[in-house]
């Protein structure tokens, strides 16, 4: 079963986000449980933690949580380094009162100091996050191989997961990023080949969550530039190609498409739905 949703605003309430994805009829969605661009968050509602809970309950909607875009585990600078556990710590902690199961989380950039250090830096971070706060799991999302990123490569993801050994670790894959990093997916070999690639390194078990994005750019281009479905350089038919392949025929698919206009989240849907059609066959 493929259940589809968007990123939400929390805006409000958490559980706004909560009556969004029961009035769409989504089967997932994303929010953010702390500023996404800060430091410092606004305080959390005990009495809204359980609304959204008991939503998403008659819903049967499963949240996820992003965590803030400042957050860099892979930082070379002892007080970004150790800032970014806290918010780890925070986003885990909140994730457990609103019954969120993962948080995603990108592993950011090195700085320069290479590769095998970031790795090293990631690990040590998740590993000190968990161990600090009970609850939830974070979700590695593959990065988008831009200049000292650390996680573009699966294999990289699954030397993390390796050395931090610890089930509440998993991935998200996100299909722009993937892309932009040089992962075809244009054509059922492609993507046969994809997963291929995360069954060997990670394991499918640990897919828990897609990012669902076209890409703006050309394969490889190292630029994280999400696109409408179907109108980027992934296009309608990669897209049925991944959802032809039996790793990716069911599961939790989250779009982060651009919303520019009333009725952008309305067409990517559709588009998505189209794909999901198309690899059907019907």
């Amino acid at each position: 079963m493929i259940n589809i949703g968007f990123h939400l605003s929390v805006a409000g309430a958490f559980s706004a986000a909560a009556e969004e994805a029961q009035k769409e009829g989504y089967g997932c969605f994303q929010v953010f449980v702390t500023s996404s661009r800060s430091w410092k968050s606004k305080g959390m509602d005990d009495g809204d933690a359980e609304r959204f809970k008991e939503i998403n309950r008659m819903s049967g909607a499963r949240p996820f949580a992003h965590m803030p875009y400042i957050c860099n585990p892979s930082a070379p600078e002892k007080a970004t380094f150790e800032k970014g556990v806290g918010l780890m710590v925070e986003n885990i902690e909140r994730c457990r009162r609103l019954g969120i199961a993962g948080a995603v989380a990108h592993m950011g950039s090195h700085k320069g100091k290479g590769i095998k250090y970031g790795i090293e830096r990631v690990s040590e971070a998740l590993g000190m996050a968990l161990d600090a706060a009970d609850g939830a799991g974070i979700l590695l999302e593959n990065g988008a191989g831009y200049r000292n990123s650390v996680g573009s490569k699966f294999e990289e993801i699954g030397e993390i997961m390796d050395t931090v050994s610890s089930r509440r670790v998993g991935l998200c894959m996100d299909t722009c990023h993937a892309f932009a990093a040089g992962y075809e997916m244009r054509g059922d070999g492609a993507v046969k080949a994809l997963a291929g690639e995360i069954r060997e390194y990670i394991g499918m078990q640990k897919l828990s969550l897609v990012h669902l994005n076209d890409s703006k750019y050309q394969l490889a281009s190292g630029l994280d530039r999400h696109w409408h479905i179907g109108e980027g350089e992934i296009g309608m038919e990669g897209f049925a190609s991944l959802f032809r392949n039996r790793d990716f025929s069911k599961g939790n698919f989250v779009l982060e498409t651009p919303y520019k206009k009333e009725g952008d989240d309305r067409r990517n849907l559709k588009a998505a739905m189209e794909a999901i059609a198309l690899a059907k066959g019907r």
